[in-house]
Parts: structure tokens; C-alpha cells; sequence
């Protein structure tokens, strides 16, 4: 990734946890330990949690490969991906996002 592209996203991704409330920002910056987000259709649930991811990558030495992102539909999983691609780039494949379906009934 050229300095530019790597500029642009982390200038992307730094505008993007300043638009995040108190209650958002708090679970973001939660490196470490689990953090469960609870709310309702629409209110950014997707958005924190890539931001989450963002910020583990960002200020830890963990592999993107060693992240597992479980949501209960296909879409929020194409949705996550899509958010991840935005704010990480091709790394965001790297990272394990399934359904809570698909991990059970792959065990």
C-alpha cells in the first residue's frame, strides 16, 4: 500500500472516531476484553464495532487474522467487511467475520 492510500484511510479513520458520541467512543477504545454492543436498527452498531477492530490493529500488535467478529445475519457480515475495507483496506479480509449460525453449525 502506497504512503498516500495508507495516508488517506488513517486520516479517514481518525475523522470518522471523532464523529463517535461518548457511550461509542468508550466501547471503541475498549482494547481490552470483550465489549458487547446492544441497540436497536440503525444506530451504528456495525460502525463502532469496525472501529473497534480499527483501533485493535491500530494500537496493538494483534494480526487481523486473529480477530473473530460474530453478527447474526449475512448482511451485517457483508456490511462489516464492507465498513472494515473502508477503514483498514485489504486487511479487512484478513479478519474472521461470521454469522453466530455459521460458526455453531461449523463446529
Amino acid at each position: 500500500m502506497t504512503k498516500s492510500v495508507l495516508k488517506k484511510r488513517n486520516e479517514l479513520f481518525t475523522r470518522e472516531l471523532a464523529r463517535l458520541n461518548e457511550g461509542q467512543r468508550a466501547a471503541v477504545e475498549q482494547i481490552e476484553g470483550p465489549v458487547l454492543v446492544v441497540a436497536g436498527p440503525g444506530t451504528g452498531k456495525t460502525h463502532i464495532l469496525a472501529a473497534r477492530i480499527g483501533r485493535i490493529l491500530l494500537d496493538t500488535d494483534t494480526l487481523p487474522s486473529n480477530i473473530l467478529c460474530l453478527t447474526f445475519t449475512d448482511a451485517g457480515v457483508l456490511a462489516m467487511r464492507q465498513r472494515l475495507i473502508e477503514f483498514i483496506g485489504p486487511e479487512a479480509h484478513r479478519v474472521h467475520i461470521y454469522t453466530f449460525h455459521s460458526v455453531v453449525h461449523g463446529l
